[in-house]
């Protein structure tokens, strides 16, 4: 019988390795699974790992003191190979411990398939959001948005929270400090801006949108909760923002563009994916206005509520209007900025072209916008109130609606300049 040759060893260990995933992923109830893809796999790669080990360490060259002499350690390739095997071992017994704590935490098994799938290419990162994932729902789950609450002066002790959008709109947030992170130490510049800011100002804003959702929902009424648009505005709206920021952030990771992005058939098809999904969650403030105009909703002050219904179908119809012209148009602007052209600072708008960001920027915060209008205008007494937030809506929608027609024709901001 011919001896086993390092490249029919490594192709073993990798068919091993993902046997145990696979079972990991699809059979996390299985119990006989579990045991072999966290017991028999990993104790098979680990006894293979202590033979190459036993076998080939006399031969290394280097060791564990710095970079060079790492480097060097794996110039061998039998201890090249003991190094993969050494991975595929302890990310597998990860991955198992990762699924067993997600059992004893009841955090569905849907939200574990992606944790499951980056610990296997990519370990730490998999651990990283299974923690997200966790202390997104502990937060949630253990009470403690009512205990903070309840800390809060008497008008905002009422404020209920729906909670699957809650955790959403944590997870989004605590997203922010590794994109910050990755923002300050990561050089590299695309189209002159950091990789990294526009995954950062898409999770700020994905962030706002949800959390908003999450205080508006459980004002509409439990029958239009229960009901298939009511349904809509929860996970399915989670997972399009979700799928929205990993595309863009797994295109920043790359150096290359999200939007516009047409170089080949999947860009081609994840972009078109990304527009879709785009105009599903913009429409999903639209069926949350419904919601909130329903008879059946909770009890609101009526200048509240129209400001809330408002916000919410400005956002919903501007904000697909809005997108499809962004989307048809090409690219952000309309002329050609110089490379040096001034900007507004974060947010990237030209001052010396039409840019159509803002008009979108503008469309999709309605919804916080004109409720936060209506605070102040409370303040004119309800006989006054309703009309200045009709009269704030109209006119909100109309410098959204410059804002655009001023860029369409090649002018900053709102034609002003």
């Amino acid at each position: 019988m011919p001896p086993l040759t390092l490249d029919a060893a490594f192709s073993g260990a990798n068919l091993l390795a993902v046997c145990g995933w696979l079972l990991l992923i699809a059979t996390p109830r299985w119990r006989a699974g579990q045991v072999i893809a966290g017991l028999a796999v990993p104790t098979l790669l680990s006894v293979s790992y202590f033979v190459l080990i036993s076998v080939h360490w006399h031969e290394a060259r280097g060791g564990f003191s710095s970079l060079a002499n790492v480097a060097a350690l794996f110039t061998s390739r039998p201890l090249l190979l003991a190094g993969w095997v050494h991975y595929l071992a302890f990310d597998l017994l990860i991955g198992a411990w990762l699924l067993r704590c997600s059992q004893r935490e009841y955090v569905p098994h849907w939200a574990m398939v992606p944790v499951l799938a980056l610990t296997f290419l990519f370990g730490p990162i998999g651990y990283l959001l299974y923690r997200l994932v966790a202390t997104s729902r502990d937060v949630v789950s253990e009470d403690r948005i009512p205990r903070f609450l309840a800390r809060l002066p008497a008008p905002f002790r009422a404020l209920e929270w729906e909670p699957r959008l809650t955790a959403a709109a944590i997870a989004m947030t605590l997203l922010i400090i590794p994109t910050a992170l990755a923002y300050a130490v990561d050089p590299r510049l695309f189209n002159g801006d950091n990789v990294w800011l526009k995954p950062l100002k898409f999770e700020i804003s994905i962030a706002i949108y949800l959390f908003s959702f999450a205080l508006l929902l459980p004002l509409t009424g439990e029958a239009f909760q229960r009901s298939r648009l009511g349904r809509f505005t929860v996970w399915p709206v989670i997972a399009l923002l979700f799928f929205e920021l990993v595309y863009i952030a797994w295109r920043a990771s790359r150096g290359e563009a999200s939007h516009y992005n047409r170089d080949g058939l999947v860009a081609i098809i994840l972009y078109a994916a990304m527009g879709v999904a785009a105009v599903l969650f913009t429409a999903a403030s639209g069926i949350l206005a419904y919601g909130l105009a329903r008879k059946d909703a909770a009890p609101l002050p009526p200048a509240l509520r129209r400001s809330l219904v408002l916000g919410l179908a400005l956002t919903s119809v501007l904000g697909i209007l809005s997108g499809a012209v962004l989307s048809a148009a090409g690219g952000h602007t309309v002329g050609a900025p110089a490379a040096s052209a001034a900007v507004v600072p974060f947010f990237g708008w030209s001052l010396t072209a039409g840019d159509l960001r803002l008009a979108h920027f503008l469309a999709l915060h309605a919804m916080q916008n004109v409720p936060a209008f209506a605070l102040l205008a409370a303040l004119l007494g309800k006989a006054a109130a309703p009309r200045a937030i009709d009269a704030f809506a109209l006119v909100y929608g109309c410098v959204t609606a410059a804002a655009l027609i001023a860029a369409l024709n090649a002018r900053p901001l709102l034609g002003v300049g």
